[in-house]
Formats: structure tokens, C-alpha cells, sequence
């Protein structure tokens, strides 16, 4: 059973494992950091791509990947420049199959596109008027290049303080 020292000495070991513990345990989760939600997916044509790209991490993360992907769309709206989400983007290749449709989940769109000229088309649906703007664009891609497209919208959104769209200051 022990004397009463020991019984102390137990006691006051007891506690320094669980703060061991908890402290290795808070130290994983602070490592693995915050899950950054950007989509990634295939398309039912065999594109992957990436979106997203609504807070500086995912713009960050989603930077660090770019060069994976032949085709980089950005929506904005026109005027203020402000970074646009929720963006329904379609694009068909030359005879008009549809290779991808997605709505985007941030500003930025990442595809993968084989060689060929592609349509792409953009909606948004401006909810105070209930007007449907569409953009569209063409794009060629080619071996080893990469092609951007920034479509603008209608939108009347403005560039906040603490929105994407606003360059960081240090």
C-alpha cells in the first residue's frame, strides 16, 4: 500500500502526465493547422480542377497549386474588383461537349484542360434585381502554357476591408 509520502508523490506525478498529454496533444492539432476547404474534383469528362479561394489561406494554397492546371479562371465584379463566389461556370470544347460545371467556391476556378479551344461560360444570378448576367470567353490551350481569364459581373459588390479583393497591408 505505501506510507503516506508515496501516496503524495503518486498524486503529484498523476497530473504532470495529463498536462504531458494534453500539451503533445495541443501541439498536434496546432501543427496540422486550420482544413482549408478548397474543392477539388474530376469532372464526368476526366478534368480535374480546383476552386475556391475566399479567405487569404485558400488564396494562398490554391497560388501554390496554380501551376498544375492549364486554364485559371477569376470572377470579379466590374468597378470595385471585388472577388466573386457562387459563380456557375460551364465549359464546352469546339464541338460543344461540355467538359466542365461548376459552381465555384471562391473567385478562382483551376482547370486542367486537354489541348483544344474551349467556350467558357459564366452566371451569376444578382439576387436584389433577379437578373441572370452572363459572360463568356474563349480560350486555346496549347502544350506547356497556362491561360487566365478574369470575367467581370454586374454586381454592385464592393471591395470591404477584410475581403480578398483588398491588397494586404503589412
Amino acid at each position: 500500500m505505501g506510507t503516506a509520502s508515496d501516496r503524495r508523490r503518486r498524486c503529484r506525478a498523476r497530473p504532470a502526465r495529463r498536462w504531458r498529454w494534453l500539451l503533445a496533444w495541443l501541439a498536434l492539432c496546432l501543427a496540422a493547422g486550420p482544413a482549408l476547404p478548397i474543392e477539388r474534383g474530376t469532372s464526368p469528362a476526366g478534368v480535374a480542377y480546383a476552386s475556391g479561394g475566399s479567405t487569404y489561406e485558400e488564396l494562398d494554397a490554391m497560388r501554390s497549386e496554380q501551376q498544375r492546371y492549364s486554364f485559371w479562371l477569376t470572377t470579379a465584379a466590374r468597378g470595385s474588383g471585388a472577388y466573386l463566389a457562387g459563380v456557375k461556370v460551364r465549359i464546352a470544347d469546339e464541338t460543344g461537349k461540355r467538359v466542365l460545371e461548376h459552381t465555384m467556391d471562391g473567385p478562382w476556378l483551376f482547370a486542367d484542360l486537354p489541348l483544344g479551344r474551349f467556350e467558357v461560360e459564366a452566371f451569376v444570378l444578382d439576387e436584389r434585381s433577379g437578373r441572370l448576367e452572363i459572360q463568356r470567353g474563349t480560350v486555346g490551350i496549347h502544350a506547356g502554357d497556362h491561360h487566365r481569364m478574369v470575367l467581370y459581373f454586374s454586381t454592385g459588390d464592393e471591395v470591404g476591408e477584410d475581403r480578398p479583393g483588398r491588397e494586404r497591408k503589412n
